[in-house]
């Protein structure tokens, strides 16, 4: 993991700047490293690292919905292109709400919880998170003359939400039940998809949910992913350890110097270099004429700050203390060599006006490990809104 080694972003990405696409990272030495939030870790905040799954998009396909659209439709390749959580322990919020004058903290899981029928005073933390591949899919299409063999990029996403309590599973189902009845037809009932260690799975339509004592699991799944595996998957995530996000190349980094806390939330995208930009501003960088593309890389370098060069993902956390806040930031490189942390605290250190996103750090300090760079301080808990 200490190797200087670039990976290169096979897709194109759609999104802008720092909340770009990113490559999926690749089977790493994670091995060993702390899961987010396990006890362990001392984290005051929920076990996210156990949560974060890395399936991949064969083994959530819904191959009968495929061929539906796409004639004797496989996938050829995948890569997931967005990965994105947030975390919340509602007590904290509700412990803190002078300092943070409303709740909002806990907006993000308001529907997961609208679905379940469970209030925010009832949980012990919630999670969201939302996943994004883009893959190749390759088809028969019918022509005048026969048929020919055609290929397509399709982009689709799976959006957990994960509740942790104390729940009667049958209140729960009648809940789910519930939401049913308002947002389907009157023909419309939540089906039993029978159990999974010791969860009772159910479903509707794009819809998935797992229901245990101590857990909540609800799974949406985008085009041609099945939402019932998504929530296996999860379920297997925290009680195994199989197919958990932490066991990555970026998972692993980036989860290897976070822990959760009161409040986190976390991203990863395309590393922000050149050539990433032209793919995402111009599709294939080929396509450019040579007597512009010089002229419009050298305009790309100019807007980039030395901090940001390869950047490709970061993972907040604050724990609240009254008028302060803990702070932690993991920035996670591409590569070693773009770590630069003189760089990211000369940046820091500029931009500490009332509207910069530093404003109010304190006593700050930034420690490097290989591809990442961990800023931690405090701030005021109000700065936060």
């Amino acid at each position: 993991m200490g190797e200087d080694i670039s990976r290169r972003t096979l897709l194109r990405s759609g999104s802008a700047g720092l909340a770009a696409v990113s490559s999926a990272g690749l089977a790493g030495c994670t091995g060993s490293l702390p899961f987010l939030g396990d006890e362990e870790d001392g984290s005051s905040g929920p076990p996210v690292g156990n949560w974060l799954t890395a399936p991949a998009v064969t083994d959530l396909l819904d191959t009968e919905a495929l061929t539906e659209q796409y004639t004797d439709g496989t996938v050829d390749s995948s890569e997931e292109t967005d990965r994105r959580f947030n975390a919340v322990v509602p007590d904290a919020v509700f412990e803190h709400e002078e300092e943070l004058v409303v709740y909002w903290p806990l907006e993000r899981g308001a529907a997961h919880r609208s679905r379940a029928g469970v209030a925010a005073t009832d949980l012990d933390w919630d999670l969201s998170q939302t996943v994004t591949w883009e893959f190749e899919v390759s088809y028969t299409r019918q022509t005048w003359d026969g048929t020919t063999t055609q290929t397509e990029t399709v982009e689709s996403s799976i959006e957990y939400g994960f509740l942790a309590g104390s729940f009667d599973p049958a209140s729960i189902e009648e809940n789910l039940q519930d939401w049913v009845d308002d947002e389907y037809t009157e023909d419309d009932e939540l089906s039993s998809e029978g159990d999974h260690e010791g969860y009772e799975l159910y479903a509707i339509e794009n819809w998935a949910f797992g229901v245990s004592e101590g857990y909540v699991v609800q799974a949406n799944g985008g085009s041609y992913l099945d939402a019932v595996g998504a929530v296996e998957a999860a379920i297997d995530a925290n009680a195994s350890a199989s197919g958990r996000w932490s066991e990555t190349d970026d998972g692993g980094a980036m989860l290897g110097e976070f822990s959760a806390r009161h409040m986190s939330n976390g991203s990863v995208h395309a590393p922000r270099t050149v050539e990433t930009e032209l793919e995402r501003q111009y599709g294939d960088p080929d396509n450019i004429p040579d007597r512009q593309r010089q002229e419009i890389e050298d305009r790309i370098e100019d807007q980039f700050d030395d901090w940001e060069r390869g950047l490709t993902g970061t993972a907040t956390t604050y724990e609240f203390d009254g008028d302060t806040s803990e702070f932690t930031e993991v920035f996670l490189y591409d590569s070693e060599s773009d770590a630069n942390a003189d760089a990211l605290s000369d940046h820091v250190d500029s931009n500490r006006d009332v509207s910069d996103r530093w404003a109010t750090l304190q006593d700050s300090s930034i420690d490097e490990n290989g591809r990442t760079l961990v800023l931690s301080g405090t701030v005021r808990t109000r700065s936060l809104l």
